[in-house]
């Protein structure tokens, strides 16, 4: 045996040992089916203690490299999948057969994928901003006055985030009436990097997560890939319904609660004060932490402003997640997280290990972008207002009887519900043959639910003229959809077959 012992190594005999032997099967020194010496012989030859001989065999046992044979001895192991190493058998690698079931495959429904269009198409399926509105002549002079202030934009930064970005975005917090410290924020690439961060740190495989429903897709995406348990509560006109939210605690206890309260993707519901308050009550009672989601509430176009629920909650049970993304340059990947004290520096070890650090350089950007104020905001509030109404008021010239639809007091999106008789697909094939796209609600939702009813309008990205437009392309093709004939049922037969759809 060609085993070579340190004895002045601090590494102990039995695990250098292993360690020899171990090398000598991979390289296959050892080939599979070959005997090691009896322990007591290794022993002797070695001059070390029976005892330190089984100790390494164990070892080798434990990784599977050695087994046992009755009166056999210690006999080198076959590879797992039953062939020598000295035969290769190179064949395709079926990456299919790899992936966890937790990989939905392409096309699934958790894939927001837009329409596939070409040509003169009207484009309501879009979730960002507009990119003919974005502030480029302030970006250019800002980028340029960062640069010119030395090289710290340009290295690495901080994993939770540049200093002053941190202060800012606390003191803009305090004044919605959070009552936060700088060291609760941590700077984000993106508020969907943080959706992932709470969920790898919270749960683990078959652990349950609340979701509304509908709701965002990225964030049901982001649960399923980790292995969560999904538990749909519907929502009403004032947001989630606490009667089944309590139901779905009481018997599942989940883990976590996910929410988008303010102009809600894809419906544009704003979660009611007193709704707030009482999922903030059943979390408090079932010991259940929530992930507030607010991308939108800067785009408010009316309405009084309603307290975010990380601002009532009295007990640290809110995770507050938000970006510039909707109204600054989403190509910048900003967003920033609130974690109770004690929560946000358990979480930044998960951010290093994602990207070490969010863009300094685009941390400075906004950082000095936000100091010069609002100006931006407040032309896009006016823009955007304007293009929801152009929105609204045609919906209602052309789609009256057609479909029905909520008005949003900001954010993005008009969620609209079919009448019954008019079948999705047919739509969709309708909407694309007259040069409109949307998104069905059928992403938003969870299998089993009825997400083919719906569809999800955004405004912001189309000027009135081409709003008027695009909706009087839809009512034709709605029209055209509603005169279609329904698929026809089968009957179930005497034997109780089911009918076929």
């Amino acid at each position: 045996m060609l085993v070579r012992l340190d004895r002045e190594s601090d590494v102990p005999l039995y695990q250098q040992i292993r360690t020899k032997l171990r090398e000598m099967i991979l390289s296959g020194l050892l080939p599979p089916g070959s005997r090691l010496p009896p322990s007591r012989e290794l022993a002797r030859q070695l001059g070390v203690n029976r005892t330190t001989v089984v100790n390494a065999y164990r070892a080798l046992w434990s990784e599977g490299l050695v087994e046992g044979r009755a009166g056999g001895g210690t006999v080198i192991a076959r590879p797992q999948d039953g062939r020598s190493r000295s035969v290769p058998q190179p064949v395709p690698l079926l990456w299919e057969e790899l992936f966890t079931e937790r990989v939905p495959p392409p096309g699934h429904w958790t894939d927001q994928a837009m329409p596939k269009v070409e040509g003169d198409v009207i484009r309501f399926d879009w979730g960002s901003p507009p990119p003919d509105l974005f502030p480029l002549e302030t970006m250019r002079e800002v980028a340029t006055q960062v640069l010119d202030q030395g090289p710290d934009p340009l290295r690495y930064g901080p994993a939770e985030g540049v200093p002053v970005l941190r202060e800012l975005i606390a003191q803009r917090l305090r004044l919605a009436g959070m009552d936060i410290a700088p060291s609760q924020v941590l700077i984000l690439t993106g508020s969907e990097q943080g959706i992932y961060m709470v969920a790898q740190a919270l749960l683990r495989p078959g652990d349950g997560v609340v979701v509304e429903a509908p709701t965002y897709p990225g964030a049901l995406r982001t649960f399923r890939s980790l292995g969560a348990q999904l538990h749909p509560v519907p929502l009403d006109k004032e947001g989630m319904r606490l009667d089944v939210l309590e139901g779905v605690l009481a018997y599942q206890r989940p883990k976590l609660i996910y929410t988008v309260p303010t102009f809600q993707n894809p419906t544009g519901i704003t979660m009611s004060l007193d709704r707030r308050r009482g999922l903030l009550e059943l979390a408090w009672r079932y010991r259940v932490p929530i992930l507030e989601d607010d991308p939108y509430s800067d785009l408010r176009y009316e309405g009084q402003h309603i307290p975010l629920i990380q601002a009532l909650d009295r007990r640290n049970y809110v995770i507050y997640l938000s970006t510039f993304s909707k109204w600054l340059f989403p190509g910048l990947r900003v967003g920033w997280m609130v974690a109770p004290r004690g929560v946000a520096s358990r979480l930044v070890g998960i951010k290093r290990s994602l990207d070490l650090c969010t863009s300094p350089l685009s941390q400075f950007i906004v950082f000095e972008l936000i100091r010069r104020g609002v100006d931006h905001l407040d032309r896009i509030l006016r823009i955007y207002r304007a293009r929801r109404d152009a929105l609204l008021s045609a919906l209602d010239r052309h789609c009256r009887g057609f479909m029905e639809w909520g008005r949003p007091q900001g954010g993005f999106f008009v969620w609209c519900t079919l009448r019954e008789g008019i079948q999705m697909e047919a739509l969709q094939e309708e909407a694309l043959r007259a040069g409109v796209a949307f998104i069905s609600g059928k992403p938003f939702f969870l299998e089993g639910f009825d997400g083919e009813r719906h569809l999800r309008l955004n405004f912001p990205r189309l000027p009135e003229g081409r709003i008027e437009e695009g909706i009087q392309r839809l009512a034709l093709a709605l029209r055209q959809a509603a005169s279609r004939p329904e698929p026809k049922v089968e009957k179930a037969g005497e034997l109780g077959t089911p009918p076929v759809v």
